[in-house]
This record gives structure tokens, C-alpha cells and sequence, in this order.
């Protein structure tokens, strides 16, 4: 369509004799064509690979075991509004009420969630028995970061936005390719 108004505002444009009503229809065809940007800014993904160390293996594996903890306090809190939810519904019923689609309700949650927390305590012992593994001196992927990256034009697209890592030593960035 903007190429049909662009296409009559010319004709317009040539067909007016007033040079200063001309030069006003030149600055309004200027003002609707698209603006060239020199740069755009992207999001892409980095992945940090961290060296197995001594202290890596220490920290990771402490950290696994918080993270399992931290699971197994949910689970039993998840548990013990479970039995007082019960309570509640077991009330409830005792005064007449119909709480069959609630306690179904309940039920159904509760055993998501369970199984939730089951899923990331079976997570954390892989993890950690995956850690056990690996050997010291090898790099593994610890994690995917966001970044922005600046594109211009004439860049190549798949290199800007190809694949970067960042390699880390007891903590220390090392370095940062891509």
C-alpha cells in the first residue's frame, strides 16, 4: 500500500507547478521512506565450560547436596500442607459438604508436585554422580549465558551469532571465544 501512496504522492509531486508547495510534498515523501540503521542488537547464547578441578569438584558437589536438601524441605513441606488441607477438606465433609472434586484436586496437585522433586533429587544424583567421572583437567558445560552482540551490515550473520563459550577455572574466567 505504501508503495501505491508513494507512487501518487510522485505523481502529485510532478504534476505541481508552485515550486514551495513542491519542496513541502519532497520533505513529506522523505519523511515516509523507511530510515536505513547502520546496527541492530542481538541476543545469543553463551556456554560456560568449566575446568574440573579439586576445588571445582568440592564446590559442585557441595552445592548439589544444598540444591537436594533445599528438595527434600520442600517435599516435606509440600507434605505437611497436604495433611492439613486433608484436615480442612475431612471438616468440610464431616458438615454435609461435597469435597469429592476438591480432595481429587488436592490429590492430583500434590502428586505433581511430588513428582517434581522426585525428578530434581534423581537430577542432582546424576549430576553428581556424572561429576564423580570426570577427570580432572577435562572442561564441562556449566551453564548457558545471554549476551548481545552487535550486527552491522555487510557482518556475517553466523559468525556473530555462531557459537561462544567461556571457559572458567576455580571461578576465574579464562577466557571468551566467538
Amino acid at each position: 500500500m505504501s508503495a501505491v501512496l508513494t507512487a501518487q504522492s510522485q505523481a502529485d509531486l510532478d504534476n505541481s507547478s508552485n515550486p514551495q508547495e513542491k519542496s513541502q510534498q519532497e520533505e513529506t515523501l522523505m519523511s515516509q521512506a523507511p530510515k536505513a540503521i547502520s546496527s541492530v542488537r542481538l541476543k545469543r547464547q553463551i556456554t560456560v565450560k568449566t575446568l574440573v578441578t579439586d576445588d571445582f569438584r568440592k564446590r559442585a558437589q557441595h552445592e548439589l547436596n544444598e540444591e537436594s536438601k533445599l528438595a527434600d524441605t520442600q517435599l516435606q513441606q509440600l507434605e505437611a500442607q497436604y495433611q492439613y488441607s486433608l484436615q480442612q477438606l475431612d471438616q468440610l465433609a464431616k458438615q454435609g459438604q461435597n469435597v469429592q472434586k476438591q480432595l481429587l484436586q488436592l490429590n492430583d496437585e500434590a502428586q505433581q508436585k511430588r513428582n517434581q522433586l522426585a525428578s530434581v533429587k534423581i537430577q542432582v544424583a546424576n549430576q553428581i554422580a556424572n561429576l564423580d567421572k570426570v577427570p580432572n583437567g577435562e572442561y564441562i558445560v556449566t551453564g548457558i549465558l545471554e549476551s548481545d552482540v552487535e550486527v552491522f551490515a555487510g557482518d556475517n550473520l553466523y559468525e556473530k551469532l555462531g557459537q561462544a563459550e567461556m571457559l572458567v577455572e576455580d571461578g576465574i574466567v579464562k577466557s571468551i571465544t566467538g
